[in-house]
């Protein structure tokens, strides 16, 4: 009872209080409302996109506190991340970066489909392959070197980043990402009419990672190296930066009779445990064109330099090739049975191989 008491007497009391002080914001909007009622409709105009502003600005504070929290999270992840969640991470964002060029491209190709069928029936060629079944419009396109200078540089560095950044991938699937040392395989195929090299190896060097890389890079892009003569002539043709090199390649049955000439691109990527290098064939070129006769390479190559210790280096190899079987008319293989071609081509490639062992030191 005293308590019942004590509420019934406090009870006026407090609901006057209540009555005299009504909370802040409700004065506020009373007095806005009255502001409000008295002020001009530009007046009101403005103070309502004054509101809109500061509601606006502590929106903007608030996420940029999570966006924040946020970076520092996925920082975190990243770092303790391991070496392959890295990896497909990569894997996911070059994905994603393909899915949305792909459908750029579709859109373009869409919308110009029956012109570019009729440029294609017209004026587009293939290059000179002979027959070359396997290749690729798209492909060929993608491979080729304008004769403008800043193009040609931007075409040059677009395929052989692309190359690069596929390069974990092409390691896992030829199986060589973790090969033990000592493998060396040189296989040869062949379809009807397509015979198709693939070489992969891996050896551990007594070297630092660095100066093996650096040995090999002097092999290909010094004007004056001919220490490949008679296996293969070397020439360099243009220099793309400090990391790029675009060089031709010429074989030949013995010293006077070149039966196949490669425009090779050949590009380095220094990575923090590895040096990376990419090697690919230019397919045509404006500036260089075909040589009749002669068969024109089609290669990818994949070089891998890695740090096994402080005085062991571990160098990972695949190539893989295409050729056709039909061997280009008036050329020194012409006459040759197929058989006989694809024994030829498959004993230079190990001679070839055989060679750049012995360079370094094998």
């Amino acid at each position: 009872m005293e308590r019942d008491d004590a509420w019934g007497m406090a009870s006026p009391d407090f609901l006057d209080f209540l009555d005299a002080s009504p909370p802040r914001t409700a004065q506020a909007s009373v007095a806005d409302d009255d502001d409000d009622a008295n002020a001009t409709a530009q007046q009101r105009f403005r103070k309502r996109q004054k509101r809109e502003l500061d509601f606006l600005q502590s929106q903007v504070a608030e996420l940029s506190s999570h966006l924040a929290v946020l970076k520092n999270i996925r920082g975190l992840e990243v770092s303790h991340s391991s070496y392959w969640e890295k990896k497909a991470r990569m894997q996911k964002l070059g994905r994603q970066q393909a899915t949305s060029e792909n459908a750029r491209l579709k859109r373009a190709i869409e919308e110009q489909l029956k012109v570019a069928e009729i440029l294609n029936q017209l004026l587009v060629k293939r290059p000179k392959l002979v027959a070359f079944p396997t290749m690729d419009m798209v492909d060929w396109k993608l491979r080729r070197l304008p004769r403008d200078p800043a193009a040609r540089a931007i075409a040059y560095h677009a395929f052989m980043n692309d190359v690069y950044e596929r390069v974990d991938t092409i390691l896992l699937r030829t199986g060589i990402l973790d090969a033990p040392d000592g493998l060396r395989s040189i296989d040869l195929s062949t379809t009807d009419d397509v015979m198709t090299v693939d070489v992969r190896g891996v050896k551990a060097l007594p070297c630092h990672f660095l100066s093996a890389a650096l040995r090999f890079w002097s092999l290909w892009n010094d004007a004056s190296n001919h220490i490949l003569e008679g296996t293969i002539r070397v020439k360099v043709l243009e220099a793309f930066g400090d990391d790029g090199v675009y060089i031709e390649q010429t074989e030949s049955l013995g010293d006077a009779m070149p039966y196949l000439r490669r425009l090779g691109a050949l590009k380095r990527y220094v990575e923090e445990d590895r040096v990376v290098f990419v090697f690919r064939t230019v397919l045509d070129d404006e500036k260089y064109p075909p040589v009749d006769g002669l068969y024109i390479g089609n290669d990818t190559i994949v070089l891998i330099l890695e740090r096994a210790s402080d005085n062991m280096a571990v160098r990972r190899v695949c190539m893989s090739g295409e050729l056709p079987i039909q061997a280009p008319p008036n050329g020194p293989l012409a006459s040759n049975p197929q058989h006989l071609i694809c024994d030829f081509i498959l004993r230079e490639v190990k001679r070839t191989f055989e060679t750049l062992e012995s360079l370094f030191g094998d």
